[in-house]
C-alpha cells in the first residue's frame, strides 16, 4: 500500500460547508479503508478548525495554513500570503514525509505547487475554468464580455498544459472529461462526486411539510449567489402568483447581508450553514438549481436526486450530472419556463413522484462511489507499479 500526500486549497472534512471538501474527504476515507496511508496539506478557515479531528483520524500527518479569508489585510494581499504559505507547506511536506504519490485537487492548487520536486502525481479538477468563463461571457456586455473571452482563450491553452504535468488525470464528470480529452490527448479517468446524503426512514423533515422549494449551496460563491438572485428577481414572483402557499428555503454557508435582508419569515427563508442537509432535502417538494454558470458536477443536484426530490434546473446545472431532460430532471433556461416547471410539479404529486423516483434510480445506477474509488485505487497502484 502507498503513502499518498493530498494537497488542496480548501480543507476536506465531512459537513465542512463546501461540496469539494466534503467530496474529497469521502474519497480519502475510502482510500484509507483500502489500506493506504494518507497525509494532508491544506488551507483552513478559522471556523473550520473544529473539523480537524476528522482529518486527523484518517491521516498520518495533517498540516494546515490559514485560508486568505482568515487573514487580515486587503483581499489580494491576503490571498497571495495564503497561497505562498500553502506552497511552502507542500514543499516541506514533500521533503519531510517523502510520500510515494501526491494527489493534487483543483486547478488553483496545481498552479500554486507547480515546479515543486515530487514523486508521481494524480490530479483532479473540480471545474474547467475556461468553460465557466465562456458561459460568463455570454451574459456580459462590452469590455466585460471581451475580458472573459480573452481569459477563456488563454485558459484553454494554460489549463490542459498544467494538467498534463501530472501522471494521472481525473475528471469530476463526464461533461468535463469530454471537454478535456481533445486538449490533453491522454486517457482521463472519471472520478465523480458521490451523493453526500442518502434516504433513510429516520430522517425527519427540517420544516413542516408543504409546498417547499429548496436551494442548497455555499452562498459566498458568486455563481450560487447570482443564480439565487436571478431566481428571486425573475422566477419566484411568478411561482408565488400561481402557488401562493409556496415557501423557498435557501440553505448554505455565509449568505451576504443583501440576501438575508430579503427573507420575510413567511415565504422566503435564508438559513445560513446547517450541519446536516438530509432533513432539508426530506422537507423539499421541489429542488431548484437556477445557476446561470455551471460546470464540474453539482453536488446539490446529485444529492437532491439521490434523496428522490424532483429537480428543476438550468441546462448548465446538468452539465456534469448528465441526467436525461424530462425523464430524470426538468431543465429550463428562461424565467418563464423555469417558473412553469416549478408550478407544474407543485400542483402534480404524481409528476413529482415519477420525476423524483427516476432521478433517484439514475443516481444509483451512475454514481456508485465504491466502484469509482476502486477504479482510482487500481490506477494509483498501476502508476506505482504495484
Amino acid at each position: 500500500m502507498a503513502h499518498i500526500l493530498f494537497i488542496y486549497k480548501q480543507f476536506p472534512a465531512p459537513s465542512v460547508g463546501h461540496a469539494g471538501g466534503e467530496s474529497l474527504f469521502r474519497l480519502m476515507a475510502a482510500l484509507q479503508r483500502r489500506g493506504h496511508q494518507l497525509s494532508l496539506v491544506a488551507r483552513i478557515r478559522d471556523d473550520e478548525h473544529r473539523h480537524l479531528p476528522a482529518a486527523q483520524d484518517i491521516c498520518k500527518h495533517v498540516v494546515t495554513v490559514p485560508h486568505h479569508k482568515s487573514l487580515p489585510g486587503a483581499g489580494p494581499i491576503a490571498m497571495l500570503r495564503s497561497y505562498l504559505a500553502l506552497r511552502r507547506a507542500a514543499a516541506q511536506a514533500l521533503r519531510a514525509w517523502q510520500p510515494d504519490l501526491v494527489h493534487i485537487e483543483t486547478t488553483q492548487t496545481a498552479a500554486v505547487v507547480w515546479g515543486l520536486r515530487r514523486p508521481a502525481a494524480s490530479f483532479r479538477t473540480q471545474d474547467v475554468n475556461w468553460f465557466m468563463m465562456e458561459q460568463s461571457a455570454t451574459r456580459q456586455q462590452n469590455a466585460h464580455c471581451l475580458s472573459s473571452q480573452l481569459k477563456a482563450a488563454a485558459f484553454q491553452k494554460l489549463e490542459p498544459w498544467l494538467y498534463c504535468q501530472h501522471d494521472l488525470l481525473l475528471a469530476i464528470s463526464e461533461g468535463d472529461r469530454q471537454l478535456l480529452a481533445p486538449r490533453c490527448a491522454r486517457p482521463i479517468l472519471l472520478l465523480p462526486l458521490s451523493p453526500a446524503v442518502h434516504p433513510a426512514p429516520q430522517i425527519k423533515p427540517a420544516v413542516a411539510p408543504g409546498p417547499n422549494l429548496l436551494f442548497v449551496g455555499a452562498m459566498y460563491r458568486d455563481h450560487n449567489l447570482a443564480g439565487v438572485n436571478w431566481f428571486l428577481d425573475a422566477i419566484w414572483p411568478r411561482v408565488l402568483e400561481e402557488a401562493p402557499a409556496a415557501r423557498f428555503y435557501i440553505v448554505g454557508s455565509d449568505p451576504p447581508a443583501s440576501l438575508r435582508e430579503r427573507q420575510d419569515g413567511e415565504h422566503l427563508f435564508v438559513t445560513g450553514f446547517v450541519e446536516d442537509l438530509a432533513p432539508w432535502y426530506r422537507a423539499a417538494e421541489v429542488f431548484v438549481s437556477p445557476l446561470l454558470v455551471g460546470g464540474g458536477l453539482l453536488q446539490k443536484v446529485l444529492d437532491a436526486m439521490a434523496m428522490g426530490v424532483p429537480v428543476v434546473a438550468t441546462s448548465g446545472s446538468n452539465h456534469g450530472v448528465g441526467a436525461t431532460p424530462g425523464k430524470h430532471i426538468l431543465l429550463a433556461d428562461t424565467a418563464m419556463t423555469f417558473a412553469e416547471a416549478v408550478v407544474r410539479l407543485l400542483r402534480d404529486p404524481t409528476a413529482r413522484k415519477q420525476l423524483g423516483t427516476a432521478g433517484q434510480r439514475f443516481v444509483a445506477e451512475h454514481y456508485d462511489a465504491e466502484a469509482a474509488v476502486d477504479r482510482w485505487d487500481m490506477a494509483l497502484k498501476a502508476l506505482l507499479g504495484e
